[in-house]
């Protein structure tokens, strides 16, 4: 195991010893957690970004009045 310190405000310190006492946890379990928790929130974030899929733009282009419109209704070109 590794060992993680940091210095906190007083204020911080004792809102932590706080939350964790009503959770009943001392103070290095709570850390524990909340790292475990920002460790497996950010892996979630890689996942979804490796997961979500550029969509062309145009589908289909529409033909209207000599302008070409994307799906969003934006003019891409003129004929």
């Amino acid at each position: 195991m590794k060992t993680v310190s940091t210095k906190l405000s007083k204020e911080d310190f004792e809102r932590f010893q706080e939350v964790c006492n009503d959770n009943g946890q001392c103070l290095s379990e709570g850390l524990r957690d909340l790292i475990k928790m920002n460790i497996e929130a950010f892996d979630d974030e890689l996942d979804l970004e490796n997961e979500t899929e550029l969509k062309p733009a145009i589908v289909e282009p529409v033909m209207v009045h000599g302008k070409i419109l994307d799906d969003y209704g934006n003019v891409i070109g003129t004929f």
